[in-house]
């Protein structure tokens, strides 16, 4: 009896010496390969140019300044279409991404043609584009930039109106039921709210001009395979005619998506 009690104390320090070192590597793996980032994305569709243009959207900010300030002056981090001179504006309703351009024009692109099974991926396709509608080119497609940018710390992906970068200007927000795939995810918190934006340009008054904001904070890590959390923001509105003036604008925000530890 005494043997047998020596083997289970033996086998059960292993076990627990084994988890012990277990869990010790998976959180030194974890520490080497941990990153948080941010994704600030905007587009504009039009269907017809747009002459001089002047646009404030919403822009990520911890509340006292502009996060992508610096990211903005650099040309390295910024994307940007020819011809669109972005910075920051103070206004009414805060600081927000200012966006000059003496013309937008739009732009199409030729019809995609899948690739059929058993045909190469390097096959030549060529795509054409055009500033104007017509039977080669009858896609509309939108002009857009990218912001990226490293984080210092580990995102409160779980709650980021209260303590993340955000969007603003956000006006009443509430809470509101998960759309898929996150409609069964306990996890996920979803929220609507009001904001603004400004636009002035002269452009028909049958053109329509689709513009499209988002913002995402991620924490990526690795332990044998990339995972990871995060929480994103979203703008859409479609515009008619030429405007000059604020508009209203509704924005939805997502929490506490993904992995956590």
């Amino acid at each position: 009896m005494n043997k047998l009690i020596k083997i289970f104390l033996v086998f059960t320090i292993i076990t627990i010496a084994a988890s012990v070192l277990w869990t010790n590597h998976q959180n030194q793996m974890y520490e080497d390969t941990f990153q948080s980032e941010y994704q600030y994305d905007v587009s504009i569709k039009t269907l017809q140019p747009l002459h001089n243009v002047t646009l404030y959207l919403p822009l990520p900010s911890d509340g006292n300044e502009s996060f992508f300030s610096e990211a903005l002056k650099s040309e390295n981090n910024l994307n940007k279409p020819t011809g669109w001179n972005c910075t920051i504006k103070e206004t009414k309703h805060g600081k927000m991404l200012q966006i000059t351009a003496h013309e937008i024009d739009p732009e199409f692109h030729s019809t995609p043609v899948p690739i059929e099974e058993g045909q190469g991926e390097g096959l030549n396709r060529t795509i054409n584009e055009s500033t104007e509608y017509s039977e080669d080119t009858p896609v509309p497609y939108p002009e857009s930039f990218s912001i990226y940018q490293n984080g210092d710390h580990e995102l409160n992906t779980r709650n980021p109106l209260e303590n993340e970068v955000t969007f603003i200007p956000k006006y009443n927000i509430k809470e509101v039921a998960n759309q898929f795939p996150n409609e069964d995810n306990e996890n996920v918190k979803t929220y609507q709210y009001d904001s603004r934006l400004y636009a002035k340009y002269n452009t028909t008054a049958e053109n329509t001009v689709d513009i499209s904001m988002s913002f995402m904070g991620m924490n990526n890590w690795w332990i044998y395979g990339w995972s990871g959390n995060q929480y994103y923001e979203h703008l859409y509105i479609t515009l008619e005619g030429s405007l000059d003036g604020w508009v209203p604008i509704v924005g939805e925000s997502v929490a506490g998506e993904g992995n956590y530890r």
